[in-house]
């Protein structure tokens, strides 16, 4: 497989990704990390992508990693300029943890695949809090810059094609996230959730691999 460190034009800004090109792409996938995260973070679920045959880029959102811009509203456009590029390569699935699950569970994706994203509106005093100690340093924004409110900004989940999404928990994740999950599961959306696994660490295993692998071969074959 070919790797290639690249930036992607968008309208007035660059996406920096790392494309991971197997020979005879069936597909694209464009990987997005959550808040806090950068495209390095989610190159070990990439390359488990790439080599079933998916041309598979890694991104780093604005406020994150080698991106110039600052967070903000505009957020999506990035996956969106992802997307837009890979199209070149067939139907796009875009796959994202956390914060960048929220947004490609919402994008122009022809699939998604959000792990423990954050796709509900409420969260707790103590996420919150956590989320200002942990997660803020490693993320470049303007005082301005309200996390809780650019999610709020987009569309509920529930509104979206339904045959197209795959949502993936862990047992151990955030009280809100196994809430929203759950609740999506009794109204038959495609859910799948993963014993012990922790919200910070969910897309680094085995299973979350297979279960997502397994969602592509079928989306790509049917």
């Amino acid at each position: 497989m070919n790797i290639v460190r690249e930036f992607i034009d968008g309208d007035g800004f660059k996406v920096p990704c790392i494309t991971i090109k197997p020979s005879n792409p069936r597909g694209a996938v464009v990987v997005v990390h959550g808040y806090g995260g950068n495209k390095e973070k989610t190159l070990g679920l990439a390359w488990r992508i790439a080599e079933k045959g998916f041309i598979t880029g890694c991104i780093d959102l604005r406020g994150h990693g080698e991106h110039q811009l600052d967070l903000d509203d505009d957020v999506l456009l990035d996956i969106e300029t992802a997307i837009s590029r890979f199209k070149n390569y067939g139907e796009v699935t875009a796959i994202g943890h956390s914060f960048g699950g929220r947004f490609a569970l919402i994008s122009s994706a022809d699939y998604a695949i959000g792990i423990s994203a954050a796709i509900g509106r409420n969260f707790s005093n103590e996420t919150k809090n956590n989320i200002r100690e942990f997660k803020d340093y490693l993320v470049h924004k303007s005082n301005k810059t309200n996390l809780f409110g650019i999610l709020n900004e987009f569309n509920d989940l529930k509104e979206f094609n339904q045959d197209n999404i795959l949502l993936i928990y862990g047992t151990r994740d955030l009280p809100e996230i196994i809430i929203e999950c759950e609740d999506l599961k009794s109204k038959n959306l495609d859910v799948i959730k993963i014993d012990d696994a922790l919200h910070s660490d969910i897309f680094l295993l085995e299973l979350t691999f297979k279960a997502i692998t397994d969602k592509l071969q079928k989306w790509y074959t049917e």
